[in-house]
């Protein structure tokens, strides 16, 4: 069975940056997570024109998207022990 003939089940929303600590989650298409390959799919139909990360998170239909963030890395380049 082809990729694009399983219903979508989730929504995908994809992360832009903005500023070097912030950003939000802006949905960019759909997706289904296949259980049996342990896959998931997403297919985006647009994308964020600025900020992108390549980070991106899938929601089941109808739920509000995730109120995380991707990790960040340290701003001083230090590490914290």
């Amino acid at each position: 069975m082809a990729a694009n003939d399983k219903t979508p089940t989730h929504t995908a929303y994809a992360f832009s940056r903005q500023g070097r600590k912030f950003g939000k989650l802006l949905e960019c298409g759909v997706g289904y997570i296949d259980k049996q390959n342990n896959l998931a799919h997403v297919f985006m139909d647009r994308g964020p024109i600025m900020g992108y990360t390549g980070y991106i998170v899938l929601s089941p239909i109808g739920a509000p998207p995730p109120k995380v963030e991707p990790p960040t890395d340290d701003e001083d380049g230090e590490e914290d022990f």
